[in-house]
């Protein structure tokens, strides 16, 4: 049951945080931001995190065929903001979001399976406390 639930959440988390990126990434004038951050440092960071949890999300996978398509994934990104008015298609966002996907892959090779693990021990003590879950 445990795993499970653990699967499930940890999906949620990628895909979760895609649809919000995607949205965001689509939307002819994005919100205005809360914080003023740079936009290199934005795509970074989406890239970086969506990858980290991708691979969280589903361990069976490669590493490098993740990545792939999380290339594809900014390439289509790109492509889609050519053909809107508000929007442009930029090589260095690819780029930053390439940086984005390495890192990512970097951190998954490192830390995902200690991750997995420390969720799954938080998921079980989670779950002892609800009523019902033992």
């Amino acid at each position: 049951m445990t795993e499970r639930v653990l699967r499930f959440c940890l999906r949620v988390g990628f895909w979760l945080p895609l649809a919000v990126c995607t949205y965001l990434a689509l939307t002819p004038s994005p919100p205005e931001p809360v914080f003023q951050i740079g936009d290199v440092f934005l795509h970074a960071f989406a890239f970086t995190y969506l990858t980290f949890s991708l691979n969280l999300a589903y361990p069976s996978q490669r590493g490098l065929m993740l990545g792939a398509w999380m290339l594809g994934y900014g390439l289509l990104l790109e492509v889609v903001q050519s053909f809107e008015a508000a929007r442009s298609a930029e090589l260095k966002d690819l780029v930053v979001d390439l940086v984005g996907i390495c890192l990512g892959l970097l951190a998954a090779r490192w830390m995902a399976e200690s991750t997995r693990q420390i969720l799954a021990q938080l998921l079980q003590r989670v779950m002892r406390v609800i009523p019902g879950q033992r």
